[in-house]
């Protein structure tokens, strides 16, 4: 157990390959020792990311391993479709094909050829998928030794160019195996865990094998989810933004109050940027802070700086990109900003924007973070960070409304309306 108090990592990219707060997958992965792992990622490049596993041509003996994704991004989507006789509208699956298509798409990967010399397929491999309206970005590997559990909540696809060659973060989590199998039901981190991976498609037979048999005491840290749909009253404050507040309410920092005074600062990184608006970024910072009162104030885009909260987001511009190191540039299409028209957008929303820059220099990155500290006591530990896998935008965070019901004081009498991300697992750490 090399993390049994949980940990914080980044990735060791090519100028950091001996720094002691990086790590890699081959570091993480410690395939040998395997008894049986579950993956999920938006994005999984097979060639990339199978060598660090213990994949099998044999029955006998095999290590067991999931691997889950976004159907639409399986590499024998188009081969299934063909088997199945499915047509792919614009080259993207209907939610009424999966079903049809899963059997075809699991068979694919385990008879898949490893090489144009060896016929034998990935036969310890078994496929699952999630199923959103616009995608399932979770990213999380639950990873079985004989004597514990490693959990690893990351920013990163299962890509070298997330994995090896651009910044990102690693949550990571070793809890011990109990002797005897607890008899109550999962509660807490342990039952926030088993619900989102079930969210993910987990097939039973994984979920069945880890449930119950571990102890979760050490783990301080708590999950953020998204999902799509509207949620109001209790179920409301188990995702996006809601969760968020509650966790940073429960927490019991007082930041409303400290951000009185200026004695919080707010700090975003994140590699995708929404069509994001003042009033959208008033109730985000609201959330994050975890006010007490919400509010629906009106909020005129034109207003200036004083419409738009102080949050500073790092992101990179393309003079950013183009001065990127070569391989950090084939990947840049991983990152984008979805403010349309850019030029028409709000300038004090413009205005929140900050260069990136690494220190590994010429990385860009694919990580998301959400940091609040005290600017007067920089060598203090930070109120609480924020990493996983959720995007400054609707569709990761969802949109905070008001539930004209108003049944609901816990959520301030809102209500939350997810985007069509599914199930974005992440961590929430306090200082």
């Amino acid at each position: 157990m090399a993390y049994p108090n949980g940990a914080l990592r980044i990735t060791r990219t090519p100028g950091r390959l001996n720094d002691k707060n990086c790590v890699g997958l081959g570091d993480i992965i410690n395939k040998e020792h395997l008894v049986s792992a579950c993956i999920f990622a938006f994005y999984i490049a097979d060639e990339e990311f199978l060598p660090y596993l213990p994949i099998s041509t044999s029955s006998t003996d095999a290590v067991p391993i999931y691997i889950g994704r976004d159907p639409n991004n399986d590499p024998f989507l188009q081969s299934a479709a063909s088997r199945a006789d499915i047509p792919l509208g614009e080259g993207k699956l209907a939610k009424k094909n999966l079903e049809t298509l899963r059997p075809h798409l699991e068979d694919l990967h385990r008879t898949s050829q490893q090489s144009s010399d060896e016929s034998s397929g990935h036969t310890n491999i078994h496929a699952f998928y999630a199923w959103s309206a616009g995608c399932s970005h979770s990213k999380i590997l639950l990873l079985v030794y004989p004597t514990f559990l490693r959990i690893v909540v990351t920013s990163c696809n299962m890509m070298d160019i997330d994995t090896a060659l651009g910044d990102n973060h690693w949550y990571l989590h070793d809890v011990p195996r109990r002797a005897t199998r607890a008899s109550r039901l999962p509660a807490g981190f342990e039952g926030t865990l088993m619900a989102h991976m079930e969210a993910l498609g987990t097939p039973a037979a994984f979920l069945d094998s880890v449930r119950g048999w571990y102890d979760y005491a050490s783990v301080k840290v708590y999950l953020v989810t998204s999902h799509p749909g509207t949620f109001a009253g209790p179920k409301a404050e188990q995702h996006g933004l809601l969760r968020l507040r509650k966790i940073v309410k429960h927490l019991g920092l007082g930041l409303g109050d400290k951000s009185d005074d200026g004695r919080v600062r707010l700090e975003v990184c994140a590699a995708s940027i929404g069509n994001i608006s003042a009033q959208w970024l008033n109730a985000f910072y609201k959330c994050a802070l975890g006010k007490q009162d919400i509010g629906f104030p009106e909020v005129n885009e034109d207003d200036g700086g004083d419409s738009v909260p102080p949050i500073k987001l790092f992101f990179p511009t393309v003079s950013d990109v183009r001065e990127a190191d070569t391989d950090s540039q084939e990947g840049a299409s991983n990152i984008g900003c979805h403010l349309r028209p850019w030029a028409t957008a709000s300038q004090a929303v413009k205005e929140i924007f900050h260069h990136y820059r690494s220190k590994d220099a010429g990385r860009l990155f694919h990580q998301k973070l959400i940091m609040a500290y005290d600017p007067s006591e920089p060598d203090e530990v930070p109120h609480y960070i924020y990493v996983g896998s959720a995007n400054l935008s609707r569709s990761a965070w969802g949109s905070v409304t008001e539930d004209k019901k108003r049944g609901n004081e816990a959520t301030c009498h809102t209500k939350l309306t997810g985007g069509p991300t599914l199930s974005a697992a992440s961590s929430s750490r306090a200082g």
